[in-house]
Order: C-alpha cells, then structure tokens, then sequence
C-alpha cells in the first residue's frame, strides 16, 4: 500500500504560528500515554508577528495543528485518535482561529534503508513495509522530526476536497522482507 508524507506547501511564505506554544507544550504530552495532560493547559496563543499570516488547513510548526475541515476529514478514518484545540490570536486584526493539535500513533517502521545526515536528521524516509501496519495516519517513531505520514485512502480524500496549504510526498517503502 502507499502513503505520503503530510507536509506544510513550501510556497505557503508566512503560515500562522503560535508564539509560545513548544514552550506550554512538551513533546513527551505527545503521545498517548500522556495526551490527557493537554487538557489541563491553557492552549491560546498569539500567532508570531507575521505581516499577513496565511491560515493553511495544515501547520506543521512547533507541532502538527489541524483546521476544522482537517480534523473532521481525519477523523472518519483516525476516529480515536486525541485532538486539543489550540486558539490561535491575531490581536493586530483582532481575529481568532481554532486549530486542533493531534496526538497521532507512533509507528516504529523505519527501514535499515532510512538515511541519515551526520548530524542525526532524516535525509531520506524509507518505511519498512512489514512493520507499517494498517494505520491510517502516524508518525515515524524513532526520529527526532515530527514526520506525519498517511495510507493512501486518506491522501485521496484530502485531494478531493478544497484543503490549501497542504503537500503530500510519496515515502518509499522497503519491501524486501
């Protein structure tokens, strides 16, 4: 099966991004032993001093945030997954959007095939195909990025639909088991 790597459109200049939230937000409240401790937070934030910010369906910056749309869309097919919702404050333009911080499954399917810079970061995602699964959406465990990927079924729904600011990369799969 295939699946795609959820990402941010790099044409999307000036995306919306939380100012402080990797601060309230720790990554260990990212997964889901420990995603109830979201709940107890204050999750509004001022949005960094941008001219015009874009308000995309998806931002990847500090974490994985969701629009409305989005979250409904991931929703039917990730139905347990936890979402919080994180306000986001234009206080220039006195507008505030909601945005849902998700909490997807850790996915521990790395190839051997993977490569790395020699710094630690991912130079290129190769998914071992025998230890995906059949997860709908997750993130590579075992990485220090924040690397989202989705089944194909998912990918073909967002395209279907009117999303801005999204970019989905086919991930090369090790099927040599």
């Amino acid at each position: 099966m295939d699946y795609f790597h959820l990402s941010l459109d790099p044409r999307i200049s000036d995306p919306a991004e939380p100012a402080g939230l990797s601060n309230v937000v720790k990554t260990e409240m990212l997964t889901s032993s420990r995603s109830h401790e979201l709940r107890e937070l204050e999750l509004q934030f001022p949005i960094r001093g941008v001219g015009q910010p874009t308000y995309p369906d998806y931002l990847e910056r500090p974490f994985p945030l969701l629009s409305d749309g989005l979250k409904r869309l991931i929703e039917m097919y990730c139905p347990r997954m936890p979402y919080e919702p994180v306000g986001l404050l234009d206080i220039g333009r006195m507008r505030h959007d909601t945005y849902w911080l998700m909490v997807p499954p850790r996915n521990a399917c790395l190839s051997g095939q993977s490569q790395f810079h020699p710094d630690g970061s991912l130079k290129e995602l190769v998914l071992d195909s025998n230890k995906v699964g059949e997860q709908m959406l997750f993130q590579i465990d075992g990485i220090r990025e924040t690397e989202i990927v989705i089944h194909l079924a998912v990918a073909e729904s967002l395209l279907r639909r009117d999303f801005t600011g999204i970019k989905l990369t086919r991930v090369k799969q090790d099927t040599s088991h």
